[in-house]
């Protein structure tokens, strides 16, 4: 096994115990519970593509081994998966969490739930995911896809979430994060935009930051020379 293959047992394995933490350990989440359940948060919906991306990463590796050579089409499914949503949600749900933290954390995470997350778990699905995002690009030769499918693929998850956490608000009376329940609803409308548009960032520093540090790039550079 290279280094990559390496690189995403581990990340599926840590993935994976960071979704069933709160189950394993009993975690009284009560903030979780009743219409949605965990999938309420946008943390979750991020996690969620983490798993599934390095879990198929892995047995994609495990196929190509097998076979003796890679597959194109899933290469390219793999490639897609995390150049388009898995490193622009990572780091949005980082940003998110934490700039709404820092400056008021009654805002998306009430002092009252320390009872109920453990600081652990916080920073497994909070803080140490961009780790795996920005070391992925390092040791697996991704190529970018076409920009086009890109935010069209980015905008329909925007929108979808966006339209999930609605009818959450129909159906418990409240918007699932303390902050969106504060603000009118100009206000509202211009917080979701702000956070469409750095999305949209996002996955453009994706790209940067792949063509400048991705190993894919890399070898493709030393090829030339």
């Amino acid at each position: 096994m290279d280094r990559s293959s390496v690189f995403h047992v581990i990340a599926a394995v840590y993935h994976f115990y960071a979704l069933i933490y709160p189950y394993y350990h009993g975690l009284n989440m009560n903030h979780a519970k009743g219409f949605g359940g965990r999938l309420k948060f946008l943390t979750i919906w991020g996690h969620l593509l983490q798993v599934g991306y390095y879990i198929f990463a892995a047995l994609v590796d495990v196929y190509n081994q097998c076979r003796g050579s890679p597959c194109s089409k899933l290469k390219q499914a793999r490639d897609w998966w995390f150049s388009t949503l898995v490193f622009p949600i990572t780091f949005l749900v980082f940003i998110l969490f934490w700039g709404l933290f820092a400056y008021d954390r009654e805002l998306v995470m009430p002092k009252r739930l320390d009872a109920e997350i453990d600081p652990l778990f916080n920073h497994m699905v909070h803080t140490f995911i961009i780790f795996w995002a920005l070391t992925e690009p390092l040791v697996t030769e991704i190529t970018i896809p076409k920009k086009r499918q890109g935010l069209l693929a980015i905008a329909f998850f925007g929108v979808s979430y966006t339209v999930w956490s609605y009818i959450i608000f129909l159906n418990i009376g409240k918007w699932v994060y303390p902050i969106l329940n504060i603000l009118s609803d100009v206000q509202r409308v211009l917080f979701i935009l702000v956070a469409y548009v750095l999305i949209v960032c996002l996955f453009f520093s994706t790209r940067a930051y792949q063509k400048k540090f991705g190993r894919a790039h890399v070898v493709a550079a030393k090829k030339t020379h």
